[in-house]
């Protein structure tokens, strides 16, 4: 399992809504396939750009909402049980190859972005050249131990 990302204290911007900031998680995302990169031991070349896929987009919505909702930080499901190849194509999503990063704690997207790069194996799922397309979004539940849950799912449709 990849290891948590968290920042800390837990100070969400007003007006912070998931799929704007998911548009935003794109650009980031392709600045940094635009250039080669060490994810851990691994090396990568630069990669092409990512497509934004809006089934993509919801099946990252609806993670990150579940996390919030309920509380948890996981790849897996504590609701269902469901990893992400599930919950892509409960969205629609008919794939070749899919992946999938979260965070949680987060402020702001660049600092989501950040985290991922700084983790191997998330640094890895963002630099894979296989991946044409992705969808990101956050949820924000105050009451909830980390605040604020990020979701990327990437893919290459069939």
């Amino acid at each position: 399992m990849l290891p948590v990302l968290c920042e800390k204290p837990f100070t969400p911007r007003v007006g912070v809504s998931g799929l704007p900031v998911g548009h935003r998680i794109l650009e980031l995302i392709n600045q940094a396939r635009a250039t080669p990169r060490r994810c851990g031991n691994e090396m990568f070349a630069a990669a092409p750009p990512v497509r934004w896929n809006e089934s993509l987009a919801v099946s990252s919505q609806r993670h990150s909402d579940d996390m919030a909702r309920y509380n948890f930080f996981d790849h897996v499901s504590a609701r269902d049980g469901s990893h992400s190849w599930d919950r892509v194509e409960r969205a629609g999503y008919k794939y070749r190859t899919t992946g999938e990063n979260i965070a949680a704690g987060y402020n702001s997207a660049e600092a989501a972005v950040e985290g991922w790069i700084k983790s191997p194996g998330h640094c890895a799922n963002l630099m894979n050249p296989e991946f044409t397309e992705m969808g990101a979004a956050l949820a924000v539940n105050r009451r909830s131990k980390m605040g604020m849950y990020w979701t990327q799912e990437f893919g290459a449709p069939l």
